[in-house]
């Protein structure tokens, strides 16, 4: 079985004539690497592993970047850090470190060993694993590193385990809460307005989960939320987060465990390039839009709509360069969505004009399918463009957009926009109201691409292109041997998820 490295290099080699100059090559890193000794600490280094070793103390020192990971095992023409124990694998683990969606660090360690890791005396197993501050990683029969972090976000209030400030409590002393099989920790992943998300173990599967804590007062919201779970328990893709269990806690909180995903969301992949003067590659963004388009079919075809579809809520499996990716929050997914409803949710930047309208007018109904598509067509306009198809007026368009969805976030938490913000929302809904989307100069490098964005992104929600229609495409069916191929064998290296490939649509809901 061909690598997905190799399957990578042949949809980029395919492609190389028409990627941009400052698109990144979608190569693999390769050669032998040296071991690292130096105990000077760069302006590039926003992680630390500390071990001792014949009574010296050694360090590791954690980049950002989703290409350059660490690796630790007993290779020395492929390691970073070499262990020659009898029970450390030639790769043991990888390590990572990319931004968090909160604007912090995400340490990501994956075991490709055959014995496993052990993180704070909790043992783990062909899966990847997020490591906090001050946590410890062991190599079974080997050794022990602290893993330490220079860059570091503002302390949180971690209001399930304590509702005192921060600065009234030792807060680097990790609290533990059991619910169920699972040992929730008091590691904040995320906040928002209505839901928190911590960090928790599952013993018995040997994992880390997501622990999402949803607030819910009223008895009929609770009951909501309750549903909602169950039809999200049924779903099983390999492109779709998994919902493992539901716990409810007091009488207000119901806990959702999610399967983790440590590589981050595809906003903060999509920033992160544009901040660093590029863009991600065409080979690499079709790369993920089929995946975006094999998980929205699953749940089409199911006649659920996500009605929230954007980068935000769009998970990075692991870190790295051409990402396995899962669609996730699904607090306003639908059943029946083939059925009109006047009920209009989700984020306007992403909303299809049938959506604007009727935010405004409530004898307006819209369609949850066709407005997953049209969410699809945007979220690939800005991945190969770095700029919104209905908000690029401005020279520097790319930061225009991440402005605005930068303070849309805080909106959603604060509940107070600004008359700045209110003022672009406004523009942006007649703009998207009107629907003309404006190509420039460099979609000429993307004439295949540019065909299926007009397609989704078609004002009339009948006219306009399923899924179905994108993946068979000229863009994606140019390529579709090598993207199936590469699919499943990145799947594949995940034992759990080689269990899941889906050969029909969910259960009915």
């Amino acid at each position: 079985m061909r690598s997905p490295a190799v399957s990578r290099r042949r949809i980029a080699t395919s492609m190389r004539s028409t990627s941009a100059p400052k698109r990144p090559s979608a190569t693999r890193p390769a050669g032998a690497r040296p071991r690292p000794s130096s105990r000077s600490l760069s302006a590039n280094v926003c992680a630390r592993l500390v071990t001792e070793k014949d009574e010296v103390k050694e360090f590791i020192n954690l980049t950002m970047s989703s290409n350059k990971p660490v690796l630790i095992g007993r290779n020395p023409r492929l390691c970073n850090y070499l262990l020659t124990e009898f029970h450390v694998s030639g790769i043991h683990c990888k390590l990572y470190a990319v931004k968090a969606p909160t604007g912090g660090l995400l340490v990501s360690c994956q075991d490709l060993s055959r014995n496993g890791i052990m993180v704070n005396g909790d043992h783990f197993k062909r899966t990847s694993v997020i490591l906090m501050d001050g946590d410890e990683l062991s190599i079974p029969g080997s050794q022990t590193f602290k893993c330490l972090h220079v860059w570091k976000e503002p302390h949180e209030k971690t209001t399930l385990f304590d509702p005192t400030q921060p600065s009234q409590r030792d807060s680097n002393k990790v609290k533990l809460k059991t619910m169920n099989q699972y040992v929730v920790t008091s590691k904040s992943l995320g906040s928002g307005a209505f839901a928190t998300v911590h960090l928790a173990i599952d013993p018995s599967n040997h994992r880390q989960v997501a622990c999402k804590t949803i607030c819910a007062r009223r008895k009929k919201d609770k009951q909501q939320v309750l549903s909602e779970v169950e039809m999200l328990k049924r779903l099983r893709h390999p492109n779709i987060n998994e919902v493992y269990d539901c716990v409810e806690s007091d009488k207000h909180f119901v806990n959702i465990f999610l399967q983790l995903c440590t590589g981050g969301d595809l906003f903060t992949y999509i920033t992160e390039h544009s901040l660093r003067g590029r863009l991600i590659c065409e080979a690499e963004t079709k790369y993920i839009m089929y995946q975006v388009f094999r998980g929205v079919k699953y749940l089409h075809d199911s006649f659920i709509s996500h009605r929230d579809l954007k980068p935000e809520n769009i998970f990075l499996h692991s870190p790295g360069a051409y990402p396995r990716i899962m669609i996730g929050d699904f607090g306003l997914a639908r059943p029946n969505a083939d059925q009109a409803t006047f009920n209009v949710v989700g984020t306007v930047s992403y909303l299809p004009p049938e959506g604007v309208l009727a935010l405004d007018r409530k004898e307006l109904s819209y369609i949850g399918l066709p407005s997953d598509c049209w969410s699809a067509g945007v979220i690939l306009y800005i991945m190969l463009t770095g700029c919104h198809p209905f908000d690029n007026e401005r020279s520097e368009p790319s930061e225009r957009w991440m402005d605005h969805i930068q303070e849309s976030h805080e909106v959603e938490n604060s509940q107070q926009p600004s008359q700045q913000y209110l003022r672009g929302e406004a523009r942006l809904k007649a703009k998207i109201a009107r629907g003309n989307v404006e190509f420039s100069h460099e979609w000429l490098d993307f004439p295949a691409a540019q065909e299926l964005v007009s397609d989704l992104l078609i004002m009339d929600p009948g006219q306009r292109a399923t899924v179905d229609e994108a993946l068979t495409s000229d863009w994606i069916a140019s390529q579709a041997d090598v993207l199936e191929q590469m699919y499943r064998e990145r799947v594949s290296m995940d034992d759990d998820a080689s269990k899941k490939m889906p050969t029909a649509p969910a259960p009915p809901v």
